[in-house]
């Protein structure tokens, strides 16, 4: 069998607002529209003073006269003499004082240097709005390679930005910093830079541990302070995915969130988890646990159509430290993509019949292409009542086991198709004494979700797709089916 390899959809620009985005925090308001501001400026010999009222560490006040340049909801480079000290986000309100103003944590580790007065500086400090002359509102600055963004980046902000043609999914690095997140990105881009589109921030070469000093809350990252990302942010894609760290999160130590439908997270939680394959390892998709990034600002959903993106946070030590689980959790989420690019293992794809059924006739499906499980798809009548979906193992065998994820194509705003997940997850086979049966999983988080009856109507067509994994109890592959009643 030999699997080719086609990108979904036709890609038509949809013009929208820049939005932010965020794992952590949900934004005041959404940053302003990508364009430039009156002024492009670096003015030397500013002061800083601490604010109480700027609850966030990661915002700054400007004073009044300089709104109309440093506008609110972008970014701004802070440096003491040639060191990039940090970054900020500024806020609508202006500064009471007239000089510039931040909360005492974000002067702390944002402004202060050794031998400042504990609440103010004095008029040492430079702040700018333009990576380069002219460049305003862009703080950063174009990279022409990941390994340049990588190593090239010190004392200053940097982006790697590349969309091929086509291309239906991008991987998305918004914290450098925060350990092995940028070498995830790196990795799945660099393994087909066709498919794979992405979106990399690098600040002063990746330092690790200045998350105190860089940090800007997903749901406050600018279009325009950030270029690269404002491209997606105005042309939006079919699907997103941003890599993140944490320390925090005392109860996962991966979670799966963003804006996308919450069956479309259990999958990609499955999946990770199936591929750790360390049950010492947890693995959250349900709202409530840790970080969730589902609200709208989040940039990683604001770049995806119809607001779908996913937000990967992970923990620091745990996952991001080990390369081995590192990467495999980004080949793994790279995976769930990989099996939505594909091309289906069955021919035709489109039938006039209204039932259907297929059957990979072998595990050839796990060396055919890119995606490593048997991908099913069948376009076919809508019939009264809708149709009855089921998929596993060819063959009811005691102790084998599968996962399926059950989609539909849907067309999302402004014509741009992307599957969505109906449901799927783990199944095994087991002896009921009279003989072989299905075993749905019902594990608290995990349990199977049926995706009930689809395309019901008397006119029109609904789209299917199916992704399986069938497996005997070694964990080697064994033929499966997709059959549609």
């Amino acid at each position: 069998m030999k699997r080719s390899s086609r990108l979904l959809g036709t890609l038509t620009p949809l013009m929208m607002m820049t939005a932010g985005c965020g794992p952590e925090l949900v934004a005041d308001s959404m940053p302003g529209p990508v364009g430039v501001t009156r002024s492009s400026l670096v003015l030397d010999n500013q002061k800083f003073k601490v604010n109480t009222n700027i609850s966030s560490g990661e915002r700054c006040r400007v004073p009044q006269s300089l709104l109309a340049d440093f506008q609110p909801n972008r970014q701004l480079l802070i440096r003491r003499g040639t060191a990039l000290r940090g970054l900020c986000t500024v806020e609508t309100t202006a500064s009471a004082s007239g000089d510039f103003e931040m909360s005492q944590t974000g002067f702390d580790n944002r402004v202060k240097l050794s031998g400042d007065a504990a609440t103010e500086t004095g008029s040492v400090v430079q702040v700018a709005n333009e990576y380069v002359a002219g460049s305003a509102p862009a703080i950063a600055e174009s990279a022409s390679s990941l390994n340049e963004a990588n190593t090239n980046s010190s004392g200053k902000v940097m982006e790697y930005t590349q969309r091929p043609s086509g291309s239906v999914v991008a991987y998305t690095v918004p914290h450098p910093f925060e350990k092995g997140t940028f070498e995830q990105g790196a990795l799945i881009h660099t393994a087909d830079t066709q498919r794979n589109a992405i979106w990399a921030a690098a600040i002063n070469n990746n330092q690790r541990g200045s998350l105190s000093r860089y940090h800007i809350t997903a749901t406050e990252l600018s279009g325009a302070s950030f270029p690269g990302l404002g491209s997606f942010l105005t042309n939006r894609i079919p699907y997103a995915v941003s890599f993140h760290g944490e320390t925090s999160c005392t109860t996962s130590e991966v979670k799966v969130g963003g804006g996308i439908e919450l069956p479309f997270r259990q999958g990609v939680a499955e999946i990770i988890r199936e591929a750790l394959n360390d049950p010492s390892l947890r693995v959250h998709w349900k709202s409530g646990v840790c970080f969730d990034g589902s609200d709208d600002d989040n940039f990683v959903n604001a770049m995806s159509v119809d607001f779908r993106g996913v937000q990967l946070e992970q923990d620091s030590t745990i996952i991001l430290s080990d390369t081995s689980r590192r990467d495999t959790v980004a080949n793994a989420a790279k995976s769930v993509f990989d099996c939505l690019i594909d091309d289906a293992d069955n021919a035709p794809t489109v039938t006039s019949a209204t039932t259907w059924s297929a059957n990979s006739g072998g595990t050839d499906y796990v060396s055919a292409g890119t995606c490593k499980r048997f991908i099913a798809e069948i376009e076919l009548p809508n019939v009264a009542g809708g149709h009855t979906l089921s998929a596993g193992a060819s063959t009811c065998v005691t102790g084998h086991s599968a996962h399926v994820d059950y989609y539909r194509w849907t067309m999302g705003s402004g014509g741009v198709g992307y599957w969505v997940r109906m449901g799927g997850g783990n199944l095994t086979y087991a002896d009921n004494g009279a003989g072989c049966s299905t075993v749905f999983s019902s594990e608290v988080g995990y349990s199977y979700v049926h995706p009930g009856a689809v395309g019901s109507g008397s006119i029109g067509t609904t789209r299917l797709r199916a992704v399986v994994r069938a497996s005997d109890a070694s964990g080697a592959a064994v033929p499966a089916f997709f059959s549609v009643q």
